[in-house]
């Protein structure tokens, strides 16, 4: 499992730091402004720039876990436990059903519809499915009056909703509702993207999963990329420059079908040197996931994870003297990751 969530973390990485680390440099160095305001800015980033690399990584895991894992609180709670897992089924007889799964096998699920209650739904009967995270429900009664609150309990003829006015579990603030005076639900539904099936699905906030990792490790890795790249474009010699924009070609062109080229050995030396700092960080890891042991691999972006370094780190600390063989070998298969990633991003470069 830390293995495969290295492989995950690694990847989101790189996926997000190259391209966006090899841009920059180009912008700052084949578009320097003229202006002189411009050139301060400019040279104000530039020191930035070099000096983020030397942040300690435990800072950008503070970082990564405000501006990624929890958004600023913007988007609500980042801890899924906040949320009611929801399930939608619509039928083939046009039937949808919204409520809270009780169980499923291949053939039948039991759903604890909202207005109906318990209900076994056969699988063949269903044309669509669907899976949100609400924070909240919000029901309009046949009265039309407004209950909104995190359903805390229900019975077949009734639910319990926990609205939120005295501390949960005091008995106080907790409104008991009759499923057949409901006449409209209205979820408060996580920003979801994509089906949890497929490995690309996100939502906002990212929680702390495999996405909000691998974004805090490219605030880890990105000056060193842009460092080494801004260097591999200096030493493309100018006259290749000249000759391009002496033969009428815009600076795009310029840029992209010689400098670019002629860079990519300096630039995927920096990208290799990234990588190799980014699958040895624990720090961030640590403040992000906050978790230093699990038995799954990550299914999506969303999925929990470890990595290799905390578990290297938590072998080590065992006091079985047999879990100090077992961390060496894992710090061997980490080595291999390293070397059989940095491989991959030398065969997907392009050739100069």
């Amino acid at each position: 499992a830390a293995l495969w969530g290295s492989v995950w973390v690694c990847v989101v990485c790189a996926a997000a730091s190259v391209p966006l680390g090899v841009g920059t440099a180009v912008l700052l160095e084949e578009y320097a402004p003229k202006g002189r305001l411009l050139r301060r800015i400019h040279a104000f980033i530039q020191m930035n720039i070099s000096n983020l690399a030397g942040v300690p990584s435990v800072v950008y895991g503070i970082i990564g876990l405000t501006a990624f894992a929890r958004m600023f609180g913007l988007f609500g709670p980042a801890n899924l436990s906040n949320y009611d897992d929801v399930l939608t089924l619509t039928l083939k007889t046009g039937t949808v059903l919204v409520g809270t799964s009780l169980g499923e096998d291949e053939t039948v699920i039991v759903l604890d519809d909202i207005k109906t209650g318990e209900q076994t739904v056969q699988t063949a009967d269903i044309a669509g499915r669907s899976e949100h995270y609400v924070r909240t429900h919000k029901f309009v009664l046949k009265d039309a009056s407004v209950v909104e609150g995190r359903i805390t309990g229900s019975t077949p003829k009734s639910l319990r909703l926990f609205t939120g006015s005295e501390a949960p579990g005091s008995g106080a603030g907790v409104v008991e509702i009759a499923r057949d005076s409901i006449a409209e639900y209205h979820p408060s539904t996580m920003v979801e993207f994509g089906q949890r099936q497929r490995p690309w699905y996100f939502h906002i906030p990212f929680g702390s999963g495999v996405l909000a990792a691998g974004l805090t490790l490219m605030l880890v890795v990105l000056p060193i990329i842009i460092v080494s790249t801004r260097e591999a474009l200096r030493a493309v010699p100018p006259s290749l420059r000249e000759g391009a924009m002496a033969l009428g070609t815009t600076r795009w062109q310029m840029v992209s079908k010689m400098i670019l080229p002629a860079a990519i050995p300096g630039i995927m030396t920096g990208a290799i040197l990234a990588m190799s700092r980014a699958i040895g960080e624990a720090a961030p890891i640590l403040v992000v996931s906050g978790i230093v042991f699990i038995m799954n691999t990550p299914s999506n972006l969303m999925s929990d994870f470890s990595a290799m370094p905390l578990q290297i780190y938590s072998w080590a600390n065992m006091p079985q003297e047999e879990f100090k063989g077992v961390a060496a070998a894992g710090i061997i298969v980490m080595l291999v990751v390293l070397c059989a990633f940095n491989l991959c991003l030398l065969y997907t470069s392009p050739s100069p």
